[in-house]
């Protein structure tokens, strides 16, 4: 499925930054804990409320403790939340489906092993469904051009589709 959405979800500077951030800090396996070590998308997935600041809704994807230094020394990589959410919400997808995430299939050169749990996977699933019914609030939208806009919410229903049975899964 991610070959479906690969423009969307990695074709952007920012997708691109975020599959080369997986590749480049994950070897075999990821985990939504390993995420939330080496990113602070946590926080926002935790407090929404802080992604109505709009003069901070970045991801840095940097490890979770070293942000103050990477702050204090002017480098730091980030991504908008909603391009991580939705990167995020495609490769969980597509690795429920296939049993693995192969990136290879969607600009990257890995094939990954990715564990989470039904709780760990809720709120990135609730994030999304924002995403989905409120564009207008993200930078992503702002962006894109009302084209773009309607190919990219297109892709993101998917994803949402795909990702609501993986919720509703019984998972005993």
């Amino acid at each position: 499925m991610i070959e479906k959405w690969k423009d969307t979800v990695f074709g952007s500077d920012f997708g691109m930054t975020f599959l080369e951030f997986i590749e480049n800090r994950f070897e075999k396996n990821i985990s939504i804990s390993l995420l939330y070590q080496n990113t602070n998308v946590e926080k926002y997935l935790k407090n929404p409320e802080l992604l109505n600041d709009r003069t901070d809704n970045n991801v840095y994807l940097v490890d979770a403790d070293e942000i103050e230094i990477a702050h204090y020394e002017n480098y730091f990589e980030y991504i908008h939340f909603e391009d991580f959410i939705i990167g995020l919400s495609a490769m969980i997808v597509e690795s429920s489906i296939n049993k693995k995430l192969d990136l290879r299939k969607a600009y990257g050169h890995k094939i990954y092993e990715f564990k989470y749990e039904k709780t760990e996977i809720t709120p990135i699933y609730a994030a999304l469904k924002n995403i989905y019914e409120y564009p207008n609030k993200y930078v992503l939208f702002e962006m894109c051009l009302e084209e773009e806009k309607k190919e990219t919410l297109a892709d993101v229903k998917e994803i949402l589709i795909e990702f609501e049975k993986i919720i509703n899964e019984n998972w005993a």
